[in-house]
């Protein structure tokens, strides 16, 4: 947890309150923000999980993407998570295990409204064709040079097809030949909410089913008073 002097201050005034958020079993979760307040929030603490009950679906669904964002509203944050697995015998049967322990985010966001959490898997590789045909256009690359590639149609490693859908955030990067899966599309990709995306539920019969769903907190400050209270609070 990273504070400051005027936090601290106004903690020891009754302003403000710093409180932990879990989501746990579910893909949907809600933290609530006091009317008239707003939330600060500076921690995610993220425990490597996947999704299904053998091993074959398992290793399909180690990425998960994390979005926090402000209800009717397009203030967001997300983040995409690809949790490793190691084998491990359980019950006389060879399961996963996550490869990794838990993870800790800093980072940074005030939401005015609550904020809705949404976790989804990510999509299997094996739907998307490696090698696609279309390059990018030339006004579509990295930085110039020495960052970047200048003005070569680079081509990209995957042909992403109709089948996927991708919210448009970040710049403007479309293929020559055909429509980046939208006209307009945008170059930083995060995966659609789909039926198909959503967290399956645990089997109880696998012995490993308690690292089939997420654990994942979120550390926030909480303010009753307004975003502008807070700014005019001095230092």
């Amino acid at each position: 947890m990273i504070t400051s002097q005027k936090i601290e201050a106004l903690a020891f005034q009754g302003k403000c309150k710093w409180q932990m958020f879990y989501t746990g079993y579910t893909g949907t979760y809600t933290i609530p923000v006091p009317a008239g307040g707003f939330v600060l929030l500076r921690q995610i603490i993220y425990n490597p999980f996947y999704q299904g009950d053998t091993k074959l679906a398992q290793i399909a669904n180690v990425i998960h993407q994390v979005t926090i964002c402000e209800q009717g509203s397009r203030n967001e944050l997300l983040y995409i998570f690809r949790d490793p697995l190691s084998d491990v015998t359980v019950g006389g049967g060879t399961h996963f295990t996550p490869g990794t322990g838990q993870q800790i985010i800093e980072t940074w966001g005030t939401f005015k409204k609550n904020i809705c959490i949404d976790v989804l898997n990510a999509g299997d590789v094996n739907a998307a064709t490696f090698n696609a045909a279309d390059t990018f256009q030339a006004d579509a690359q990295e930085r110039l040079d020495p960052l970047g590639f200048g003005t070569i149609a680079v081509t990209p490693s995957v042909n992403i097809t109709a089948a996927e859908t991708y919210y448009p955030t970040g710049e403007q990067r479309q293929f020559n030949a055909t429509p980046y899966a939208g006209l307009g599309i945008r170059d930083r990709l995060r995966y659609n909410a789909t039926l198909a995306r959503t967290l399956t539920t645990p089997n109880n019969a696998d012995p490993d089913r308690n690292y089939q769903f997420p654990i994942i907190g979120f550390g926030c400050w909480v303010f009753n008073i307004g975003i502008n209270e807070y700014l005019n609070s001095g230092n």
